[in-house]
């Protein structure tokens, strides 16, 4: 394998603005160069692509490469991989990985299980800070790459990385299958943590409840109950469930009225798990967290563990038949920047449900 690589990366250098740039890029014995071939737009690349970070982030983090749900082909490798593998590339890359030394001696997120290697101080995410995979090569460490199985198709496949931080929320908890369950938000994030609920833990639908504010969207969550927060004494419905969890996937500016919902209905000694992103400071009622004896925990990103495991359940038919749903009809085979900020402005626009699908044409890195 060459050490060195010329490579073509599209970056966003200010906000709306991508550019076709030359880098040259070190390999090391131990990393895998993967072709990207199928990614789906994150909101994290949203923030970044529409401004919407605060300045001093923008300022720090670009110029950058977005994007870092996605997959590819193994272009080349050592002998773990075989040219033309497809493989799932994880994001996040713990400091030990990079460095080349033991997981204990790395942080205290590395060290102890409990607290987890996404959480890694020493660690790199792509697309955040560091080029993700809008690059015509990726340059990837072994660890962090991921054979797919051939029964599970590309679009499924690269869904993983966010099906893996759902997967990551529900270990925040101790579930055994028969407790009852609250997923506040009706978009990607929620809907993909109640594919992980209903489909890996198997929680039955009378367990399982569904606050939105849509119904056409709640309509897409089938083996669950639903409730639109919009309709009749919707507090009332909610609170007589007695959830014993409630995982909030809100977000945004409404993320402080999730949590203070959830801090409402969720029962006595119950736990909540936040999985939503905000840039602002929110406001929480602990005069009831105190008084119920609640916990509430943060749940973000996933570790290179988890992606075995999800890939091997995503052979099954029916978990590739739910998973499906959150795809969005209209995709994007960008074979230029021109398409790529079509698909990017349509993102933004959030006139749609569901994942932005983006496939990858070669004579893309070929134009300026």
């Amino acid at each position: 394998m060459n050490n060195q690589l010329k490579n073509k990366v599209i970056q966003l250098t200010k906000p709306y603005k991508f550019e076709l740039r030359d880098k040259n890029i070190k390999i090391d014995s131990n990393d895998i160069v993967v072709m990207p071939t199928l990614c789906y737009i994150c909101a994290a690349d949203l923030r970044y692509y529409t401004g919407n970070r605060r300045p001093e982030a923008l300022k720090k983090k670009l110029p950058m490469a977005l994007l870092h749900e996605g997959i590819g082909i193994v272009e080349e490798s050592n002998a773990a991989f075989n040219k033309n593998d497809r493989v799932v590339l994880v994001p996040n890359i713990p400091g030990y990985v990079l460095d080349r030394k033991e997981q204990k001696e790395c942080c205290i997120a590395c060290e102890l299980e409990e607290v987890g290697e996404n959480y890694c101080e020493n660690g790199i995410f792509i697309s955040s800070g560091y080029d993700g995979l809008m690059q015509k090569f990726i340059v990837h460490p072994k660890e962090c790459v991921v054979k797919i199985p051939d029964d599970v198709p590309s679009e499924i496949a690269a869904l993983s990385e966010l099906v893996t931080v759902s997967y990551e929320a529900t270990k925040k908890v101790k579930i055994n299958g028969d407790e009852r369950i609250v997923v506040f938000g009706d978009g990607p994030v929620g809907y993909l943590m109640y594919c992980v609920l209903s489909f890996i833990y198997k929680i039955p639908t009378n367990n399982l409840l569904i606050i939105g504010t849509d119904e056409s969207k709640l309509n897409m969550f089938e083996f669950a109950q639903k409730l639109n927060i919009r309709g009749d004494e919707p507090f009332y419905d909610a609170a007589s469930f007695h959830p014993t969890y409630v995982f909030e996937c809100v977000g945004g500016n409404n993320m402080g009225d999730a949590i203070n919902y959830a801090i409402d209905i969720v029962r006595r000694g119950g736990s909540i798990v936040s999985m939503g992103v905000s840039e602002q400071n929110v406001a929480i009622n602990m005069r009831d967290v105190l008084e119920k004896g609640l916990t509430i925990k943060g749940s973000s990103r996933s570790t290179r563990h988890s992606y075995p495991v999800i890939l091997e359940y995503m052979r099954a038919k029916l978990f590739q038949d739910m998973l499906s749903k959150v795809i969005c009809e209209r995709r994007f085979e960008v074979d230029s920047i021109e398409v790529l900020k079509d698909a990017f402005d349509f993102a933004a626009s959030k006139d749609y449900w569901g994942k932005i699908m983006l496939t990858f044409e070669g004579e893309l890195y070929e134009r300026k």
